[in-house]
């Protein structure tokens, strides 16, 4: 035995360069990792390079009395990320073993596991695979035995058996205690001033094939109990004093009685907090009254649907299980029950012609009208290796990295997508621009109120805004460089 029990876990940085966002996340995957490592008593130490400016340094200072260090990845900038890691301790002479995991690994385990600066890849579930690389290295034993494992050595990439996936309500709580100021987690927003990000899920049965999801957890979702979940906001209310939860499961309320059954058991304990999570639009569609009333009356703030499109024939070729129709019910139903209701949608996919993107828009206009507000986020397309459409856009022109290394210089946001122009970006961001403020939100009314002149601008945005949406006149956008040059 050597004596060693230190494990190092870095969650990388998850964007190019500075960019402003208004929230910090706790790292829940690399929480999750870790959390049967220190039940075990292993010595860990959580690195989130996206709150840590010294991130490089201190994870090679870290790692030089350390059995392995674990990388947690998504596709993007987190592989480049990790691998600025993975080669700063073999610069500083550290040899150690370098195990990835995440989604990223878990969907092209062989292709990564070929790079000089990865070890071993954790496949899907990773918390009983790690432990037990660990307990193998904490006795100076060889971990290519372990199963979930794919690694690559002389040239031969060998895949162990697929670790079976275990019951989630048997892994510790996570260990938000162990993170470095936790407070730094701690976000002023819609839900609550003290907010705090959690899951209580994993995976997803829904078959999007533009999601990750799917090719992860083979569609197969499974949660905490009731008692588990209401336990956990216990703990956070306590540790942390907050007053709001964000639920970052990919969808919350696939079993309608045990979203209930939490919402129940969260007032009966007085539990007061706010909160949002992920739905499907088919799912509120079915839900009885008693559930609303239920859910409303334990905090809930908003449910966070992924709408991606108005165009039915892009809703079937992605494989959503949805349509608009069932959209604009979700809507109603959520407002009926005055709950609100943030929408995400995707435009840019592959094949997407510009009338079917215009069916997106007019949807967002109908569903902000129903709730009286632009509470949703536009995104681009962003291909995730190992799906039909990443195969549609490969075919349509993308160029499809062949290594971790481009994988690396690859951007999930800005992936070089061959029907994706710039001044396409420019006018989809235009139009979202007079969305926000020809249907104004909640939030952007309350920052209005922080000042005379934001007043002044949101005044100004909102007219101009309002009239090109009742008209539909997006050209000559001079007044979105002005008002967009003024607020930045």
């Amino acid at each position: 035995m050597n004596g060693k029990n230190k494990i190092v876990m870095l969650y990388p940085r998850n964007h190019y360069g500075r960019v402003y966002h208004p929230w910090t996340w706790a790292p829940l995957p690399i929480m999750a990792a870790s959390a049967p490592l220190f039940e075990a008593g292993f010595d860990v130490t959580l690195i989130d390079a996206n709150v840590e400016p010294r991130w490089q340094e201190v994870t090679v200072e870290a790692c030089r009395d350390a059995l392995m260090l674990g990388v947690s990845c998504m596709t993007g900038p987190q592989i480049h990320y990790g691998l600025m890691a993975a080669g700063a301790l073999r610069d500083a002479g550290l040899q150690l073993p370098i195990i990835w995991g995440g989604y990223h690994p878990s969907i092209l385990p062989e292709e990564t596991s070929r790079h000089e600066l990865v070890d071993a890849v954790v496949r899907g579930q990773g918390e009983l695979t790690l432990l037990e690389v660990a307990g193998r290295l904490s006795q100076e034993e060889d971990f290519t035995g372990v199963d979930g494992l794919t690694f690559t050595r002389e040239g031969e990439t060998v895949s162990t058996p697929s670790r079976p996936v275990v019951d989630i309500n048997s892994f510790p709580r996570l260990p938000y205690e162990k993170l470095k100021r936790p407070e730094r987690y701690i976000n002023n927003m819609h839900v609550g001033s003290r907010v705090i990000n959690y899951v209580s899920s994993q995976g997803c049965p829904a078959r999007c094939q533009f999601c990750a999801e799917p090719l992860v957890y083979g569609r197969k979702w499974r949660a905490y109990s009731p008692e588990r979940v209401v336990s956990d906001l216990e703990f956070l209310k306590s540790l942390l004093d907050v007053d709001g939860v964000m639920y970052f499961d990919s969808t919350y309320f696939v079993n309608e009685k045990r979203a209930r059954e939490i919402s129940e058991m969260m007032v009966a304990r007085e539990l007061k907090l706010g909160w949002a999570a992920n739905a499907r639009a088919t799912q509120l569609c079915r839900f009885s009254d008693e559930t609303f009333e239920a859910l409303k009356g334990s905090g809930i703030w908003a449910f966070l649907v992924g709408a991606e499109s108005g165009s039915e024939a892009q809703l079937e070729a992605m494989q959503k299980d949805i349509t608009a129709a069932d959209i604009i019910e979700a809507a109603r139903i959520a407002t009926r029950h005055g709950i609100k209701i943030s929408y995400s949608f995707i435009v840019g996919f592959p094949g997407e012609t510009a009338s079917e993107s215009e069916a997106t828009w007019r949807l967002m206009e109908e569903v902000s009208a129903i709730v009286g507000e632009y509470n949703s986020q536009l995104h681009f397309y962003a291909p995730t290796p190992g799906n039909l459409l990443y195969d549609e856009a490969v075919r349509l022109g993308m160029k499809r990295p062949q290594s971790l290394t481009e994988w690396s210089r690859f951007s999930t946001v800005e992936g070089g997508l061959p029907w994706m122009s710039d001044r396409f970006r420019n006018r989809m961001k235009q139009r979202e621009f007079y969305m926000v403020y020809g249907f104004p939100s909640e939030w952007v009314r309350r920052r209005a109120r922080k000042s005379p002149l934001r007043r002044l601008y949101v005044a100004v945005a909102s007219a101009v805004s309002s009239l090109r949406c009742r008209a539909h006149f997006w050209s000559l956008p001079l007044d979105w460089w002005l008002l967009r040059g003024i607020r930045e």
